[in-house]
């Protein structure tokens, strides 16, 4: 099993649409062709990101075979991922086994549920699905989409299973991300990832974490790569005018509509993303002719 799946630099791609509004296969094959080769560490599709919440059962397989394929074929050594949630658990598990069959490097497991779960139930799936593969998974943290915050207690419990090796979560502040991140360390075992989601926490921050999970850095790989090094590397001053540089982006991407600002962010860098599935409407004109400018103005990375 590869323990270091879910660390480092984890991309997670939108799922691109024709103007019909269905799944785009060779605008996805086209661009994962270009990402597996850009330096992130592992792709994760059907993630937020990836709109498996609009997907239907075989679009997501179909998604899930198109990126395990086309990645294959240009990085074979990059992990890919994929994300399994759905509200019932009958549907969840047939998505893993789905993602398992088209040969996935590990699992992407949220709390999505129309009622908000409780901490037994989140537990009972999360073993499910673990007992299910012997894939490594992911939790996905998303309290302000599932009304589900994961509490140290249960990320411990839930880190004894030999599968369950990492978490991606957000923070209100970079303060609270590291206060979290310094209690669990000493909770789970060495390998676990305690990895960080929301991209101006990421952008803003100055804090590695054992990992970084972005949408936007399918976009800007380059950028969140060269970011990454540079605080692992411990270079600050490239670390600083990266930020200085990738702050104002990532603040008015995240002020915008979720997945609508992705899928307007991608189609300003060249990527052909269509828009986002009904009944989400893409961005207005002035908001995308925001995102357009703020991405002009970043530099190349050195």
């Amino acid at each position: 099993m590869a323990m270091s799946a879910f660390h480092g630099l984890v991309a997670y791609p939108v799922t691109p649409f024709d103007d019909s509004g269905a799944v785009d296969h060779p605008a996805l094959r086209r661009h994962l062709s270009t990402l597996a080769v850009s330096g992130v560490d592992s792709i994760a599709v059907l993630g937020s990101s990836g709109s498996f919440a609009y997907l239907d059962t075989a679009e997501r397989a179909a998604v899930i075979t198109t990126a395990v394929e086309t990645v294959r074929e240009v990085n074979p050594a990059l992990p890919v991922h994929a994300g399994v949630s759905a509200v019932a658990t009958s549907e969840l598990m047939h998505h893993v086994e789905a993602a398992v069959a088209a040969g996935v490097d590990g699992l992407l497991l949220s709390t999505v549920s129309y009622v908000p779960l409780n901490e037994d139930e989140v537990a009972t799936q999360c073993r499910l699905v673990a007992a299910a593969s012997e894939l490594p998974i992911c939790l996905y943290s998303n309290p302000a989409t599932t009304n589900f915050s994961f509490s140290l207690d249960l990320i411990a419990e839930l880190a004894t299973e030999p599968t369950i090796v990492a978490i991606k979560e957000t923070a209100a502040d970079m303060e609270t991300f590291i206060e979290r991140h310094e209690a669990l360390a000493s909770r789970v075992h060495s390998g676990f990832s305690h990895g960080m989601s929301g991209d101006a926490l990421i952008a803003e921050a100055g804090f590695a974490a054992d990992a970084w999970h972005s949408g936007p850095a399918s976009v800007l790989p380059a950028h969140f790569v060269a970011l990454r090094a540079a605080l692992v590397g411990g270079d600050i001053a490239e670390a600083n005018r990266l930020r200085e540089e990738l702050t104002p982006l990532m603040r008015e991407f995240n002020a915008l509509r979720k997945l609508s600002n992705l899928h307007a962010l991608a189609r300003a860098a060249g990527i052909d993303s269509g828009e986002p599935r009904r009944p989400l409407l893409p961005l207005p004109g002035s908001s995308q002719r925001d995102l357009a400018r703020l991405l002009g103005d970043l530099s190349e990375p050195l």
